[in-house]
């Protein structure tokens, strides 16, 4: 069958590449080349493995020209490069080029290592302090060894990820995140990410993934010491799936989210830093100072503040690309995992999971498609693939299949278009989908950025949730025109996970001011039994986090307040009753609600001359299963200028009271007296023991396996075998899961302990 491809080279001074503009289409085995030459010079055609391999002359041609080849393997491997006489690049045709675009850049292990490093570092350096640019690039490499290609680095909008089944199959010399702020202060180092591949220990030097928020390492393995910023001031990051052989930290971080990592020796020598540092569903080595990386708040209530959960309770890892060992591109995505510890992969598995042929069952979607273009190949059956680039779209995307993919790389970014004052997506109430990988803006006014469905359901996805990882929402910052967004991202449908997202109403850039980028809330959840991992929600002009359905759960959330509220009769909530408004709100009538490892601060630095006050930092019901476990403010507006009354509900004087300061809670919950239950659906047996203050766990089998006790944040509170009895006199009343491991499958339940 024929597939036709149309490339137009525009003119790049980055690439060397001048006007010219050819074709190149796949006819069977065949690759059928037209090469446009208008001009009467006579130029040469060449042919490479890769990229920026070994170049063999093919033919000479002074006029228009048609040239077919029939290379060997895999036609995708092939470059065919137009030289004129001085040997300078004109154009560059290949099926990679036309399938991705030219800012999807693919390299090969038999790519020229320092013209791979030349082009990819000058592209980065082009980036480096272009915050608020229109230019997004990924670079992938195919499997093998790229470290004699020396350090490589990243800036704003850039992305890299390896394209073997596993993180072992690629690997880096180096990867450093290019610091645009003066002192090695990363607290503006966003929009970046790195996954799927390896560092080796070839030398000492550390991998400085020194970043903050927006900015996620995933699936990386690393022999080297990784430090999470270059000893200035850094603002936060996320990790999850990693395999660490040394520490990895940052002294300087405020605050860090850990997700489903193995760590060997723990933080290492950086040790635990800043006021926020959490761990959850960590697979510890033996040589971990497990001490520097567990729950400590009562110990250190200023610095260095950590929390560990030792499970994570329901998570689906974001879905990547890679090259199948039949040579064509897939889409790997990992199965759903409860109650799990440690990484999903190991060193010759990638993992349970679902692989998709991306030519087969993706639509590849270039800058300049409609919106009606991409629902209609949504409603054909496709997933979505979003190489590079900003899309506006002129109605919102309509996911609503059950099990759809929709991601993007390089920082995709989808705009709602003047005309979509709706959203740029809106998510159907349908098992399994996946949203993973994208960057949404306001260039003009919606309602929404992204809408997970339209109204309150009482649909159930509990075996196939819905599932948003990596996805970045950001009000204001790019245009000088007044932009609004109501909502950033609402929530109404069950059974959602958020698996790392950054919602941010823009404190600096283009067109901002209280009143030129508009938004009330980041994030508003109506929806039941919603789960959110990694949570950063920063400068909305009401309820940052709005929650106002059962059974939800965030673990980690970071957030700063508005900087420049004008006046406090602008900025009281309760019917104007109440100054200012709450971090993180669950509303009166929730009676189920968990959230841990909370750190919120007041930065009212834009105010004016009068203080701005917020009552609570955090508001929940007083409701027995409503549970707060570590949450803390820190004063960073300066003197006089205002801060936090509370940490919580009237409880725990916070920073009005003193500036530069750390205020903590280390749990906040009003606990009843219910007996303990076990579930019969599930195939254990927990009761207590008449016999005494015991909890005795059997299965229907009375086979022998562990059981772990652990509070409602994960952490491993007591533990014992099945058939024998538990002590759990020196736990305090409150709601426990008990989890049995037999034969390596996993059963929880949970209880209440008087």
């Amino acid at each position: 069958m024929k597939k036709s491809f149309f490339l137009l080279m525009a003119a790049t001074a980055l690439f060397g590449i001048s006007s010219n503009a050819s074709t190149i289409e796949l006819n069977g085995s065949q690759l059928d080349l037209t090469l446009d030459n208008a001009s009467g010079e006579t130029y040469t055609l060449t042919r490479s493995v890769g990229r920026h391999g070994e170049e063999s002359a093919l033919t000479t041609f002074d006029a228009n020209a048609t040239y077919s080849d029939t290379p060997s393997g895999n036609a995708y491997d092939y470059y065919y490069h137009i030289r004129n006489a001085n040997g300078q690049q004109v154009g560059l045709l290949s099926l990679e080029l036309n399938l991705f675009g030219p800012n999807m850049i693919l390299y090969r292990p038999t790519d020229s290592m320092s013209v791979l490093a030349d082009e990819l570092n000058a592209i980065a350096d082009n980036m480096w302090y272009a915050q608020f640019s229109m230019n997004r690039y990924a670079f992938y490499f195919h499997p093998g060894d790229y470290t004699e290609a020396g350090q490589l680095n990243t800036a704003y909008y850039i992305s890299f990820g390896g394209l073997g089944q596993l993180p072992y199959d690629v690997s880096l010399y180096n990867v450093w995140s290019l610091c645009p702020l003066s002192d090695n202060n990363v607290t503006c180092s966003f929009w970046r990410s790195i996954e799927n591949f390896m560092v080796p220990k070839t030398d000492s030097e550390i991998l400085w993934w020194a970043v903050s928020q927006a900015a996620p390492m995933r699936r990386i393995v690393s022999e080297r010491q990784v430090s999470y910023d270059f000893g200035g001031s850094a603002s936060g990051g996320f990790s999850a799936d990693c395999y660490f052989y040394e520490g990895a930290s940052g002294w300087s971080q405020q605050q860090w989210y850990t997700r489903n990592c193995y760590m060997q020796v723990g933080a290492g020598s950086a040790g635990i830093p800043g006021w926020n540092h959490a761990y959850q569903g960590i697979d510890f080595g033996s040589e971990s100072a497990k001490a520097t990386c567990s729950d400590n708040w009562q110990k250190n209530p200023q610095w260095g503040a950590c929390s560990r959960e030792e499970l994570t309770p329901v998570v689906r890892e974001k879905p990547f690309l890679y090259v199948d060992n039949d040579g064509r591109y897939k889409v790997f995505r990992p199965a759903l995992r409860t109650n799990s510890t440690g990484i999903s992969y190991s060193t010759t598995d990638m993992g349970e999971g679902t692989s998709y042929d991306l030519l087969n069952d993706f639509y590849i979607a270039r800058p300049g498609v409609s919106a009606s273009v991409l629902n209609a190949q949504l409603a054909a059956g496709k997933h979505l693939f979003f190489t590079p680039g900003v899309y506006e779209l002129e109605s919102p995307l309509r996911v609503d299949r059950a099990n759809a993919i929709v991601m993007g790389t390089g920082y995709a970014t989808l705009v709602p278009a003047q005309a979509n004052t709706t959203a740029a997506m809106i998510v159907g109430d349908a098992d399994g989908i996946c949203v993973a990988s994208l960057l949404f803006e306001t260039y003009y006014s919606s309602t929404y950025l992204m809408q997970v469905g339209t109204a309150k359901s009482q649909n159930r996805h509990e075996d196939n949730p819905i599932v948003l990882s990596d996805l970045v929402f950001r009000v204001g910052g790019v245009k000088g025109n007044n932009v609004n967004a109501d909502i950033a991202l609402e929530i109404n449908v069950n059974d959602v996970i958020g698996d790392h997202f950054w919602i941010w109403r823009a404190d600096h850039g283009s067109g901002v001011g209280w009143r030129k980028n508009t938004s009330k809330n980041g994030l508003v959840v109506n929806g039941d039994h919603v789960t959110c991992y990694g949570l950063f929600n920063e400068h909305f002009q009401e309820y940052q986090t709005l929650w106002n359905g059962e059974y939800g759960r965030t673990y980690f959330y970071q957030c700063e307040t508005p900087y420049d509220v004008t006046n406090q009769t602008a900025y009281m909530s309760h019917d104007g009753t109440v100054k200012g408004y709450a971090a993180y709100k669950v509303a009166d009538n929730v009676k189920h609600h968990y959230a841990s490892m909370m750190g919120m601060y007041d930065v009212f630095i834009r105010c004016g001359a009068r203080p701005i006050v917020i009552e609570n930092a955090i508001e929940v019901p007083k409701t027995e299963d409503v549970w707060i476990h570590h949450a803390c403010n820190y004063g960073l507006s300066g003197n006089g200028k205002g801060g936090f009354n509370y940490v919580i509900n009237g409880s725990t004087p916070s920073t009005i009271n003193g500036q530069y300061h750390r205020y903590q809670v280390v749990n906040y919950c009003v606990t009843g007296v219910q007996e303990i239950q076990a579930n019969p659906d599930l195939q254990i047996s927990v009761y207590p023991n008449p016999a005494g203050n015991y909890l005795m766990a059997d299965t229907q089998q009375q086979a022998e396996g562990k059981v772990l006790v652990c509070d409602l944040a994960g952490r491993r509170v007591a533990q014992g075998q099945t058939d024998r009895s538990i002590d759990i006199s020196t736990l305090q009343s409150g709601t426990y899961i008990v989890v049995v491991e037999v034969d390596g499958m996993k059963y929880s339940t949970k209880v209440i302990k008087k």
